[in-house]
């Protein structure tokens, strides 16, 4: 979600560079903000890790305990705000996954860690994944552009697994919709009312029994 690969000596070789999805915020605008700004944003993506919050920009401003002015001037609406604090969180979550794949493993370890860290990220509702943010124009845009940037990147881990002799030859678009969509699949409300283990173990345990049948014999 949201990160660059590096081709590196110790990190995943492949045949063509991914680029990340264009931060909502970015780096010339975020440097132009203030530190109040700056806090702000950071106090925003704490309180939306509680889920959607049914608040107007007064409510948010109080809670955050800053102006609403200080808001305005990072964003002109609620939904804005919501936008831009996801946007960071799941770089967030895209940065810490990209330091579990450098490491000296095959392509396949690698790809393990990179969706295990990523659904890690999902234990707690992350607001992203709700039907409330889903509903805010743009959403559905933001939330693709960071889920096409891991099916990418999956299936290009496949593709260095088939290379590197340690699974069988698949079709692995397919396969790197099927694995990067498990998480998301799983967060569902009706199959979290079905199933009384966390969403991120769930899909931690189809993940093992797919990589397990994708093995190399």
């Amino acid at each position: 979600m949201g990160l660059s690969l590096k081709v590196s000596d110790n990190s995943l070789e492949t045949q063509e560079f991914l680029e990340s999805p264009k931060p909502l915020l970015s780096k010339s605008k975020e440097n132009l903000l203030s530190a109040r700004q700056k806090e702000a944003i950071l106090g925003l993506e704490e309180l939306i890790k509680e889920g959607y919050p049914q608040l107007t920009m007064s409510q948010i401003a109080n809670r955050l305990k800053v102006s609403l002015r200080t808001l305005y001037k990072i964003a002109p609406k609620k939904e804005d705000l919501l936008l831009i604090a996801v946007d960071r969180l799941l770089f967030k979550i895209g940065a810490e996954a990209q330091k579990a794949i450098n490491t000296d493993d095959g392509p396949l370890e690698k790809l393990k860690l990179f969706l295990h860290k990523t659904n890690e990220a999902t234990k707690n509702d992350t607001l992203a994944f709700t039907e409330d943010f889903g509903k805010i124009q743009g959403a559905r845009a933001l939330i693709d552009s960071h889920e096409n940037y891991v099916v990418n990147l999956t299936k290009n881990m496949l593709d260095e697994a088939i290379k590197a002799g340690e699974i069988n030859k698949i079709d692995t678009s397919w396969m790197s919709l099927v694995l990067s969509g498990l998480t998301r699949e799983t967060n569902r409300k009706y199959l979290k009312k079905a199933s009384k283990a966390e969403t991120a173990d769930s899909a931690k345990e189809m993940m093992e029994i797919i990589f397990k049948g994708l093995k190399s014999k």
